[in-house]
């Protein structure tokens, strides 16, 4: 329905001048190969890597493009950035009430975050770079829209086929010691669920095809905001009741997703589209979006989903882990403040006793990653209370020069601006989450652009 076709190359009639003699392939073709092409590299098992390779020919073309634009908050991001390599210092440190081990063990997982932080920097400065000619806005948005049909596939195919996994390509090529790697083998390993023991017994939980449960909803919110924006306008009763349909169906795995940071955050979206709505003066839209969800909120109450929310709520077993990893996280960036540890590490024991560990009978017990359980106590504990500062202080401003755009895409952007701050304190942003929250804002920052006029040629005028 929404597969978006490659754009044509290039016509060969268009007088060939400049960097256009040389042009082999359409503008933005590295982000359509990212995103509309996204599901065939989680079948070869290259989804979790796949937007850094797609980076290095975005760097190539920014390297030969003059002047840089710069999009909002890219200087509070730098700062960030700086801010990482500074608080490298303190790799070799032991903190507080944390595991010994190694600074070869944590340099390996480090080096690939720094690389993911640089990946998502160059999607924001790739997507803002390239002129509407180029690459259209509703061209854009579209390839967003069809990433979200790809997500609510791969979480109805987690409730059809909950065990379906395979081996992938490309992790036959990984040594043993990689794939046996459980963090490794998620994001390698494509599957269709997690199937975790949440309510009591064994329930599939949506993964396709972002490895993880919580990076399925975390990406899931953001694209469905593009999802929305690219069938609200124009505003015809063909793509509004393709909307109303298509959320229907997406319902039913993100309630058996059984993830709650998602559930709050779609709540949380819902107030601000009723808020924009209100503001904007049109009654009518008003009152269809709170009709809208009153007619949701009975259908739901109405069929067994509710039943399976109320499980949820009663069965609460990750609070304490999730309670003591955050406690141990903000622990350790009061001992280091200024640029935290650098790098992650083990708290000892568990949310029981600081006895417990991994053992043969449970490997998983115990020594949980500080920061695991949100992006924000990540951040607070690696680089510290000033790390965590300026990098929600990104997205803030962020939202706050983009308040100026009251368009459509506009009002997207700050939504997800809003959810990539609210979602910092359950979900972790890497390795696919930042980059879509970066492309989210970039597109917005294109509104706020001036671009000169091209003559026929396509040179600048």
């Amino acid at each position: 329905m929404l597969l978006a076709e490659a754009p044509h190359v290039v016509s060969q009639q268009r007088p060939a001048t400049g960097t256009q003699r040389h042009r082999l392939l359409f503008p933005g073709w590295p982000l359509w190969a990212a995103l509309v092409l996204y599901p065939l590299w989680w079948a070869l098992g290259l989804g979790a890597f796949e937007f850094i390779l797609a980076a290095i020919p975005m760097t190539i073309t920014l390297l030969h493009r003059r002047p840089i634009r710069l999009p909002a908050g890219i200087r509070v991001w730098a700062v960030f950035l700086i801010w990482n390599l500074l608080s490298l210092v303190m790799l070799p440190a032991h903190a507080p009430d944390t595991t010994a081990g190694s600074i070869s063990g944590r340099s390996i997982s480090l080096l690939l975050r720094l690389i993911q932080l640089g990946t998502a920097t160059i999607f924001l400065l790739y997507v803002v770079n390239l002129s509407p000619e180029e690459l259209p806005q509703r061209r854009l948005v579209k390839w967003m829209a069809w990433l979200f049909v790809v997500t609510v596939g791969g979480g109805l195919l987690a409730l059809a086929a909950p065990h379906f996994s395979y081996n992938a390509p490309f992790e036959h090529l990984l040594p043993h010691s990689f794939r046996s790697n459980q963090y490794v083998k998620s994001l390698v390993h494509p599957q269709a669920a997690q199937v975790q023991d949440v309510l009591g017994f064994q329930a599939p939980r949506p993964a396709a095809p972002w490895g993880y449960t919580n990076l399925w909803g975390n990406n899931l919110s953001i694209l469905l905001v593009w999802f929305c924006a690219y069938l609200w306008e124009p505003a015809t009763m063909r793509n509004r009741a393709r909307l109303a349909a298509f959320l229907l169906i997406a319902i039913v795995p993100i309630v058996y997703s059984l993830n709650r940071g998602l559930w709050f955050g779609l709540v949380l979206s819902l107030a601000f589209v009723i808020m924009r709505l209100a503001r904007s003066g049109d009654a009518r839209a008003t009152m269809v979006a709170i009709a809208t969800v009153g007619v949701g909120a009975v259908l739901f109450l109405l069929t067994p989903l509710n039943h399976v929310v109320q499980q949820r709520a009663n069965h609460g077993a990750s609070n304490g882990i999730r309670s003591n990893v955050d406690h141990a996280s903000l622990k350790g960036a009061l001992e280091s403040p200024l640029i935290g540890w650098g790098g992650s590490r083990k708290v000892i024991g568990s949310s029981q006793s600081i006895a417990i560990g991994p053992s043969p009978k449970c490997p998983t017990c115990g020594a949980v990653n500080l920061g695991s359980t949100g992006e924000i106590w990540l951040v607070m504990f690696d680089q510290g209370l000033v790390g965590a500062f300026l990098y929600i202080g990104f997205f803030a401003v962020a939202w706050w020069r983009l308040r100026a755009d009251r368009s459509l895409i506009g009002s997207a952007a700050r939504l997800i601006a809003i959810l990539s701050v609210f979602y910092t304190f359950f979900y972790n942003n890497l390795p696919t989450s930042l980059m879509l929250s970066m492309l989210s804002i970039g597109i917005a920052c294109r509104n706020l652009q001036v671009w000169p006029a091209r003559d026929p040629a396509g040179e600048l005028a």
